[in-house]
């Protein structure tokens, strides 16, 4: 238990320390800069990137040969004594009786190079590994940054309209209870009817738990986009809402959609780098099969005074191979056909899947803009008819229960509204990141929010005037073509090697 509650004061001290807290109103852009700098799932894949990266570097090492120095010291008591005796009789020569060759104190030591071949070829291929590790790191990370900011953008707009129309609930809310308060009052003291007080109670509880239910979710909205901005949870903090609610543009055609999404998704590259994965290890698996040649040369040194050269080197080779591992090659061919068949299928399925997500969220953005145009004239009318009923209450031609029905039906109107340009805003994020195109540049500074925020702001506005390149299957096929110049040091590369 004391372990454990030192852990929580630490943890707890670590995330007050963690994001800066905000010094005014946070704009969509300061938002989206501060999930991608303090936001915790972010920051897990930069770290596992950089891990990944470090584990490149220790894997190249496994590539060079093995330098082993070796010394020590021997000390015996009492000395090495032998002699020899005759290969015919077994009778012990005179002249070689009780012979020393070797010091009882003596200081030895060596320098060995050795290098396998066939271990070199596994490590080089294991480094391949490593790398296509590397690149999927990163994939992995510009897939979490695409949701995330689908995730900030949706929560940004939502809490914003808990700003905007929060304020507005309150009075509707107290009113409606003043008027179920006069109207139990009434009732209690038989000034109306039974039934139709009760009937008017129970609209006006209606109202009240429609407008409570409404509060209560919305106060949530900015407890969610602070968790994503890394912001400790109970932050108090503004949103800088812009003042016009212009409607996001998607400038590309499904076709030119569907292009982008094939080129650029993080999920359809990291099972290409997948692929070459399963490729590499199924050579190794073979490799290991190979006979290996071991060379071996050392430097030696050694202290006993009996040798005529104490100084020495030493050179050597050794091949040697398993011959049961060798029975067993033609299953190992056909587990990597499958595991190559079984990569094939799912980049398949994953392209697919990415053309149907295109599809959708095509799809979902014409929904989600004519829901918004719909929602917007709706509101229109209420406000129109909330302004009419207080000009009829004060001509005292209208009940309270009917000016407080259309305030409220004003002010969940504009809500819809809000909630509605809200999905548009999500549904327009949705595209970008189903196309997996970035939202900040790979080289924009990871902790400095308002460099980042001027990448974003600039990016945005490049999608927005259409500013995105859709290059072709084939454009983008050659551009991974290597040149006549390119395909020439190739082979001069491989005929050296």
């Amino acid at each position: 238990m004391a372990e454990n509650a030192a852990r929580t004061s630490a943890d707890v001290a670590e995330l007050e320390n963690l994001t800066p807290q905000p010094s005014g109103p946070i704009s969509l852009e300061e938002a989206e800069a501060r999930a991608l700098a303090y936001n915790l799932d972010s920051r897990l894949q930069m770290f596992n990137a950089a891990l990944q990266d470090r584990q490149l570097d220790l894997t190249k090492l496994d590539m060079l040969p093995n330098l082993t120095a070796n010394a020590g010291y021997v000390a015996r008591n009492p000395p090495l004594v032998s002699s020899s005796a005759s290969y015919q009789n077994g009778q012990i020569l005179p002249s070689n009786f009780q012979t020393v060759s070797v010091d009882n104190d003596r200081v030895f030591g060596d320098l060995t190079l050795s290098w396998n071949v066939i271990d070199f070829g596994v490590s080089y291929l294991q480094a391949k590994q490593q790398a296509d590790r590397v690149l999927i790191a990163k994939e992995q990370r510009r897939r979490v940054v695409h949701n995330i900011f689908q995730q900030v953008r949706s929560a940004y707009w939502t809490a914003a309209a808990a700003e905007a129309v929060r304020p507005r609930l309150k009075p509707i809310l107290a009113e409606a209870r003043r008027a179920l308060n006069s109207s139990r009052s009434l009732e209690a003291a038989r000034a109306q009817l039974p039934l139709e007080s009760l009937r008017y109670q129970r609209a006006l509880l209606e109202i009240i738990q429609e407008l409570e239910s409404v509060d209560d979710k919305l106060a949530i909205a900015k407890a969610q986009l602070a968790q994503l901005m890394g912001l400790r949870p109970g932050t108090r903090y503004t949103l800088a809402v812009p003042k016009s609610t212009a409607m996001p543009r998607v400038r590309f055609s499904v076709s030119e959609m569907e292009q982008l999404a094939l080129l650029n998704r993080p999920e359809l590259r990291e099972e290409g780098y997948n692929a070459r994965v399963t490729q590499q290890e199924g050579r190794r698996a073979l490799l290991r099969m190979v006979p290996g040649i071991n060379l071996v040369s050392s430097l030696n040194y050694d202290s006993n005074s009996y040798l005529l050269y104490n100084n020495w080197q030493e050179a050597g080779g050794r091949i040697a191979a398993s011959l049961i591992h060798l029975m067993s090659v033609p299953g190992v061919i056909k587990l990597n056909e499958a595991q190559t068949q079984i990569a094939e299928t799912r980049r398949l399925a994953t392209t697919m899947a990415v053309l149907a997500q295109v599809q959708i969220s095509a799809q979902q953005y014409q929904i989600a803009r004519k829901t918004y145009e719909r929602a917007r004239s709706i509101a229109d009318v209420n406000r129109r008819i909330a302004g009419l009923s207080a000009d009829t209450q004060q001509a005292e031609t209208s009940s309270d229960l009917d000016l407080i029905w259309e305030k409220a039906n004003s002010v969940m109107a504009e809500l819809k509204r809000n909630r509605a340009y809200a999905d548009l805003q999500n549904a327009s994020a949705s595209i970008y990141a189903t196309l997996g195109l970035d939202p900040v540049p790979e080289d924009a500074d990871g902790r400095d929010l308002k460099s980042l925020m001027a990448a974003i702001r600039q990016r945005a506005s490049e999608w927005q005037a259409g500013k995105v390149t859709v290059p072709s299957l084939e454009q983008a096929a050659q551009a991974q073509q290597p040149t006549v110049v390119e395909k020439t040091a190739m082979v001069d590369a491989n005929a050296k090697h």
